[in-house]
């Protein structure tokens, strides 16, 4: 059965070749927090996480790590979705930034781990991929990309939902070094 896609653009807005304007940026409020050169734990487990918010939804578009050392080596890198906060161990709370100075600050919670949470929250891995840490000028990277395919991104509801950057506990290579970027979106619950 045909479907009618007539659209009445009477008040649309045109270019000067009378073409239609359409906008495909998103409206909803965008956050990213990165770090170079983070030094984990010996042997880490969640070196970072993001936990949602009881006001609003948080969409996990992407998660990118990349890290050096200067004895080259490989580490599993993991997603993993927690349910309950880590507790213990030294993390740091770095300030997210706003893609618009408009947007109100980030609901969303991220913390560093500069040494490993003794409790982690309780969590099933959703990804994973092995990272290559290479030697000076040879930076491994791998990326989880939940926003760029007309995919879906990953939704934390609520403060006790987050996701967790998790190196299974592996030995880092000697002089190794991470750096992470992390980029959300938030509306209303």
């Amino acid at each position: 059965m045909p479907v009618d896609l007539t659209v009445n653009v009477e008040n649309a807005l045109y270019d000067a070749n009378k073409s239609l304007q359409v906008t495909t940026e998103g409206v909803a409020a965008t956050f990213a927090i990165a770090a170079m050169g983070v030094t984990p734990a010996a042997t880490p487990t969640d070196v970072v996480t993001i936990y949602g918010s009881a006001t609003k939804t948080v969409r996990i578009k992407s998660v990118t790590v990349s890290g050096l050392a200067t004895t080259a080596g490989s580490m599993d890198v993991s997603l993993i979705r927690r349910s309950a906060a880590n507790t213990e161990g030294t993390a740091s709370t770095p300030t997210p930034v706003a893609f618009d100075t408009q947007d109100a600050v980030a609901a969303a919670t991220v913390s560093q781990y500069s040494v490993n949470p003794t409790e982690l929250g309780a969590g099933h891995t959703f990804a994973t991929k092995t990272l290559n840490l290479g030697v000076a000028g040879a930076a491994g990277t791998i990326t989880f990309d939940f926003a760029t395919r007309n995919d879906k991104a990953f939704v934390l509801r609520g403060a006790t939902q987050g996701v967790a950057i998790n190196f299974n506990g592996l030995a880092v290579p000697d002089g190794g070094q991470i750096s992470y970027s992390l980029e959300w979106e938030e509306d209303a619950s």
